[in-house]
């Protein structure tokens, strides 16, 4: 179901990417043709340059902003996991270490060089 957040999230984006781009776009392209229908100045060509900026400055913004924020939502699940993992209880052990069957200690060694 994760999964599914993002695909829906990304789809959103990229929709409000094509808005955001092509409305500025196409009401620049309306008010020059309105201009040079009832005034006589030509300014469409310009005004759709204008529309181009605009747009691509607004999906820039957009851009960022979504950058900025899955990098907050990314700093904010390792946060989590941090305070999850320190929560879970760590195994403490205190059992001393128990001798070694196969080796001889040093003072096993000494009492039997003694004998000898």
């Amino acid at each position: 179901m994760k999964h599914k957040g993002n695909v829906m999230r990304n789809l959103m984006l990229i929709t409000q990417l094509g808005i955001s781009v092509m409305v500025p776009v196409f009401l620049c392209i309306l008010a020059g043709y309105y201009i040079n229908r009832f005034t006589g100045i030509n300014l469409t060509l310009l005004l759709m340059f204008l529309g181009f900026l605009a747009g691509g400055l607004n999906a820039y913004k957009l851009a960022m902003a979504t950058l900025h924020m899955n990098e907050r939502e990314d700093r904010k699940r390792e946060e989590e996991a941090l305070q999850e993992k320190s929560k879970e209880p760590h195994a403490i052990v205190h059992k001393p270490k128990e001798p070694s069957r196969v080796r001889k200690h040093d003072n096993e060694e000494n009492k039997e060089k003694e004998d000898v």
